[in-house]
């Protein structure tokens, strides 16, 4: 990936970490929610692992939040908005 896909990803994981956050959604509850490994869960929050599409939507889907609204608050942050 290049360095505008590396950093979107990196803006992209900051996000989900931040709406898991204030949802106050444990890592154990999202990996039940998703279904996926707790280390998979792991690796794409905190930038380790690129976050395929699907895996986005299964995420946004357990945090209850759009995939359109991560991705645009990911880009905002790129641009220093």
């Amino acid at each position: 990936m290049g360095d505008y896909g590396d950093a979107f990803n990196a803006a992209v994981a900051a996000e989900l970490r931040g709406q898991r956050a204030k949802q106050r959604i444990t890592i154990d509850e999202l990996v039940r929610r998703t279904g996926y490994a707790k280390s998979t869960v792991l690796n794409y929050l905190n930038g380790h692992r690129d976050i395929p599409l699907s895996a986005l939507a299964e995420l946004c889907r357990a945090l209850d939040v759009s995939y359109r609204a991560i991705a645009d608050r990911a880009e905002q942050a790129l641009n220093g908005e």
